[in-house]
């Protein structure tokens, strides 16, 4: 499938999208937050060295700012709906209102020539004195009344509707254009989107004619990786071995209360986006090189914190060689991990509870990278976190 083709059925995937139960608000605020962090992508890119050092990095940011306007093509179609629904309600109204109108003035007029014909002021006296009773003159009086007053209102509201319908086509007009600049916005995301497809295959041609330099970086990496899960594995299975904690009633609630909330768990970061999922896999660009994961590596914004997912204590802290810290909280039977952290706010032993701030992530000075290395355990095994944490 060509670039163009994956990109018209992601537009036509997207546009069926469109039930999502969003403010104008909230679109509008979720759009300004992509199209910063698209921004910050494409500064860290135009500052990157084009060398082998930053050349991963550089396909992991085109990678990650083509999930963003993706993701900001469907906000974008998102707002278009909701626009051409308001769009509809307001020609229904309005088409109502005309129809309405019509039958106002259409009264109204009858009216005005019933008393011109009738010169209402002197037959009005001739009625009244006609009558043949004290009675039925005072019912001529309240008919006469009740007429003038049924007059005032059918005026009032030939007003009303004036205004109405006048405001309505300021809306109408207003909404149409708001529509015609979301059309245009999201024909220019599009559009960007294929240059970034283009750019993408570019970079991964440079990688595949360099895979065994690459390869080799990735695997030294991921060996330091995997000696900091081999500690955390040793910390959590000496813990659930030697631990009397597990076998207390306190215990027992909490694990239950962690386990029933399965799926619904809160992301460990305000905001990211998953960049390696858990398990044994290739590496999502440079195919020969694998890698083992027992969590899953969140992208997020340089400086935000990680937050914990749920009600703990801290029981263990590590600093590694560089200086960052991993920070294990007990939840039960259950733990939680959160690695690559630049600064922490807790200690060992503190209680925590669900999303307080545990502590900033590092970002890496040589590629620009925020990420949170994020893993959970149950009774000693790695689980993959997607399965605990809503909509991971």
């Amino acid at each position: 499938m060509n670039i163009i083709s994956k990109i018209l059925v992601l537009i036509v995937y997207l546009s069926t999208l469109s039930s999502i139960s969003q403010t104008k608000q909230e679109l509008e605020s979720k759009k300004n937050q992509i199209k910063k962090e698209i921004k910050n992508i494409e500064l860290k890119l135009s500052d990157n060295r084009k060398n082998k050092d930053v050349v991963i990095s550089d396909i992991e940011d085109i990678k990650f700012k083509i999930d963003l306007q993706e993701e900001l093509i469907l906000n974008i179609n998102t707002q278009l709906n909701l626009i051409l629904d308001e769009i509809n309600e307001n020609e229904k109204n309005l088409f109502d209102l005309n129809e309405r109108q019509i039958i106002l003035k259409n009264e109204f007029s009858k009216m005005l020539n019933k008393s011109f014909k009738n010169r209402l002021n002197l037959n009005k006296i001739m009625f009244v004195f006609s009558s043949s009773s004290f009675v039925q003159a005072y019912k001529r009086i309240q008919y006469f009344k009740q007429y003038a007053q049924h007059q005032t209102k059918t005026l009032e509201k030939i007003k009303f509707n004036t205004n109405r319908i006048s405001n309505l086509i300021i809306d109408l007009n207003s909404k149409r254009k708001d529509k015609l600049n979301l059309v245009n916005e999201n024909e220019a995301v599009k559009k960007n989107l294929v240059v970034q497809y283009d750019s993408l295959n570019n970079q991964i041609i440079q990688i595949n004619q360099n895979q065994e330099f690459y390869a080799s970086q990735i695997n030294e990496k991921n060996k330091k990786v995997l000696q900091l899960d081999k500690q955390i594995q040793k910390i959590i299975e000496s813990a659930i071995d030697k631990s009397e904690f597990l076998t207390t009633a306190e215990a027992k609630k909490l694990s239950k209360e962690f386990n029933s909330n399965k799926g619904r768990l809160p992301w460990p970061v305000s905001n990211g986006i998953v960049i390696l999922g858990f398990g044994k896999q290739p590496h999502p660009i440079v195919k020969t090189a694998i890698i083992q994961s027992n969590g899953v590596r969140i992208r997020t914004s340089k400086g935000l914190s990680a937050r914990t997912i749920f009600n703990g204590v801290v029981y263990s802290i590590i600093v590694s060689k560089t200086k960052t810290y991993t920070v294990i909280i007990q939840h039960g039977s259950f733990f939680s991990v959160y690695k690559n952290l630049k600064s922490i706010a807790v200690n060992k032993g503190d209680e925590v509870f669900t999303k307080d701030l545990i502590g900033e992530i590092t970002t890496d000075s040589t590629n620009g990278q925020t990420i949170l290395n994020f893993s959970i355990f149950k009774d000693g095994k790695a689980e993959d976190p997607t399965l605990w944490i809503y909509k991971m």
